[in-house]
């Protein structure tokens, strides 16, 4: 079956060693955690995204609801989903 360990996923996020996923499986950041606000917003990307059919917003509203903004642009790990 398909995983987060072995499926193609939207803007290069990928497992980390460490725990949580990355942009780029990277395992030297620090774990994302999502204000209120950030859940708000990255719920609302989420269901924008699969409206219209966009993988990149659908898995950039899962980064942020998980690890808030810093997980979506580079800067941190989100929880793995």
């Amino acid at each position: 079956g398909q995983s987060a360990f072995n499926s193609e996923r939207p803007l290069d996020v990928q497992p980390t060693q460490t725990g949580g996923v990355a942009r780029g499986g990277q395992d030297d950041l620090p774990m994302g955690k999502a204000s209120f606000l950030d859940k708000v917003i990255g719920k609302a990307e989420k269901v924008i995204g699969k409206a219209t059919q966009n993988a990149d917003r659908h898995e950039a509203g899962e980064l942020r609801e998980a690890g808030g903004k810093k997980a979506v642009i580079g800067e941190a790990r989100a929880p793995h989903d």
